[in-house]
């Protein structure tokens, strides 16, 4: 797990500015750095030591004409080994990292679909003078880059970015009127920044002489699934625990984290059913006295599985008055909730106990139709009359049936118009207007006809999973943490996908099949949980509070925030006399959108300089 950067094209990279890009990644990578350059290509690199921690497993790593940089895990690094020492390579390390430069000596291109892994790399090969880009298949680790005229340049993260090319961080603000207004993000190929691009999983780019392609190099696949459900559970169970076993491989401490939830316990659990010492650490964000607080399961799942350290992470109101700047900052884009804050914290305490690398259950819901409203498409695969049955019968199912059947049915006109009745009430009337014109993003493959699976890759590929991931990023590397996700393997995801909607929802029962596949391991009282939670904090609270108001008053309040023309200063005022928010979450964005501004935007910083001076 590490940071990685470069810069290909002309002018030729200088020495000092891959240095610097190495430098603004020190938290991605506190365990050495390194750059390389030649022939119009440099690469940066900070590391992270997981696997190999000898300095013989640092990059820029070079095999022949090829020159690697890489962040991420080749889980099954010892038989993709073995099958290359089959055909004639010789190692000299034993890191994964080698491992990867051999199979794309051997495979080329093809060898993104041999390996198991989460990745973010770059590989210049010097016989053509040509940069290839990869993104592992859900896009865990981030690979962000600025394309201009001649030249490429690509990093970890924004800082990076910024050092090779001071201007891109110049906000977008069709993202931010967005964003603000109705809590939307950009597509899964932008930023909010106007000209920095993200390459999303599973896609590849390849530059050569100053042109740039683009392309999709896999997308998931309908694979056999058994037609008794009880084999489907098994299978799924027996996938789910091959994919943890690859994922546990580790020279540092192995830790989980645990939110007591259904996902997160399923991995805690099925962990500790392959015994080991990554049983040692669970990390639970916990908050006293709040309703939503879910300690409880958490400590019920953590007996259950024999965990020897259950850690508390403790966010407040306090804490984040501390971290607030600093968490910004590290998430370099804005984010949703405070929830992330708590994840945020997670990590912080997975590093003062000294634990490296946390296995986590995100992408469950997105996978085996976790979300509520879910519920809607699965009626729809089931047909007319299965809607009409369940519409009669179940009032809670009403509005996500009405919602699956608006999101495919509905001119786009009318969308509009209902999405900027709902707007933010701190968006002015021009951020709302421009927030409700942004349609949803969609898949750029042929739709499947089936309205649950559509909706399941949507939410995995596009307007859920990749950003929740790029979250986990943040959070974990600003600690310099490393998170691993079982769920995210392909062949849980490929099988998760096919599974007809019955093994997924049964009388309003979300993620059937993986309660089922853990109903031995997991608590009962975890597994008969219907609400969603996942490291909530008491976010309305802290914000409605003294502390909250005086927050809002000075980010929002700033000249620089009035004169933005994103968010309504009047209504601020309005709720800061009233006492209260209408719309805590609303605010947030508000509020981070703002503080974002002044981390990032150059406009902001060089005012923030010209008047210190």
């Amino acid at each position: 797990m590490c940071g990685i950067g470069g810069i290909v094209g002309s002018p030729a990279p200088e020495p000092g500015v891959l240095e610097r890009m190495a430098e603004a990644m020190a938290r991605r990578g506190p365990d050495g750095q390194g750059t390389w350059a030649a022939g119009g290509c440099g690469l940066a690199f900070r590391r992270l030591a997981i696997i190999d921690l000898a300095d013989r497993a640092m990059q820029p790593m070079s095999l022949g004409p090829l020159r690697l940089v890489f962040n991420g895990e080749v889980y099954d690094y010892r038989e993709r080994r073995a099958e290359l020492e089959a055909l004639g390579h010789a190692f000299v390390t034993e890191s994964d990292t080698e491992v990867l430069l051999h199979a794309w000596m051997e495979w080329g291109e093809g060898a993104l679909d041999r390996i198991n892994a989460m990745f973010a790399f770059g590989v210049y090969d010097e016989r053509d003078r040509s940069l290839t880009l990869a993104a592992d298949p859900f896009g865990e680790k981030p690979l962000l880059y600025v394309h201009d005229d001649d030249r490429l340049v690509f990093a970890s993260d924004v800082q990076a970015l910024q050092e090779a090319v001071p201007g891109c961080g110049a906000p977008d603000r069709a993202a931010m009127a967005a964003f603000v207004s109705h809590g939307t993000m950009p597509p899964v190929d932008r930023t909010f920044f106007a000209r920095i691009r993200r390459l999303p999983g599973g896609h590849v780019l390849r530059w050569r002489d100053g042109d740039l392609s683009i392309r999709r190099y896999w997308a998931p696949q309908p694979v056999p699934v058994p037609d008794a459900y009880p084999d489907a559970v098994a299978e799924l169970r027996e996938l789910l625990l091959d994919s943890i076993r690859l994922r546990l491989r580790s020279d540092v401490p192995v830790g989980t984290s645990l939110s007591g939830g259904v996902d997160s316990s399923a991995i805690v659990t099925l962990s500790a059913f392959l015994a080991g010492d990554h049983r040692r650490h669970a990390f639970t964000a916990r908050f006293p006295g709040y309703e939503r607080d879910e300690w409880r399961y958490a400590e019920a799942v953590a007996r259950a599985a024999g965990v020897v350290e259950h850690h508390a992470a403790e966010p407040t109101l306090e804490t984040l008055a501390g971290d607030l700047r600093a968490f910004v900052g590290a998430q370099q884009e804005p984010v949703l909730k405070l929830n992330q804050y708590a994840q945020w914290a997670v990590f912080a305490a997975a590093r003062e106990a000294g634990v490296t690398v946390l296995l986590d259950g995100q992408g469950a819901d997105e996978l085996l139709a976790g979300y509520i409203l879910t519920r809607g498409f699965a009626l729809r695969s089931l047909g007319p009359r299965a809607m009409a049955r369940a519409y009669a019968r179940d009032p809670a199912t009403r509005l996500p049936l009405r919602l699956a059947l608006a999101r495919d049915l509905m001119p786009q006109a009318v969308a509009t118009r209902m999405r900027a009745r709902h707007a933010s009430p701190y968006a002015t009337a021009a951020a709302a207007a421009r927030g409700a014109a942004a349609a949803p993003e969609e898949p750029d493959w042929p739709r499947t006809r089936d309205p649950l699976r559509d909706q399941l890759l949507r939410e995995a590929f596009f307007i859920s999973l990749p950003h929740l991931l790029r979250y986990g990023d943040r959070n974990s590397m600003a600690h310099s943490r490393e998170v691993r996700l079982p769920f995210l393997d392909r062949r849980v995801a490929e099988l998760a996908l096919s599974l007809p909607p019955g093994f997924l929802l049964d009388d309003g029962v979300t993620k059937r099949v993986l309660r089922d596949a853990v109903r031995d391991l997991v608590p009962a009282e975890v597994l008969a949980r219907r609400d969603k939670v996942g490291f909530e904090p008491p976010q309305a609270q802290w914000l409605g509070s003294e502390t909250g108001l005086a927050w809002a008053a000075e980010v929002l309040l700033d000249p620089a925030a009035r004169e933005s023309g994103i968010v309504d200063a009047g209504a601020v005022e309005a709720d800061l006399r009233a006492g209260a928010w209408r719309d805590p979450d609303a605010l947030w964005r508000a509020m981070n959108v703002e503080l974002w501004r002044d981390a990032f935007d150059p406009a902001r910083r060089n005012s923030a300089v010209g008047a210190a001076s």
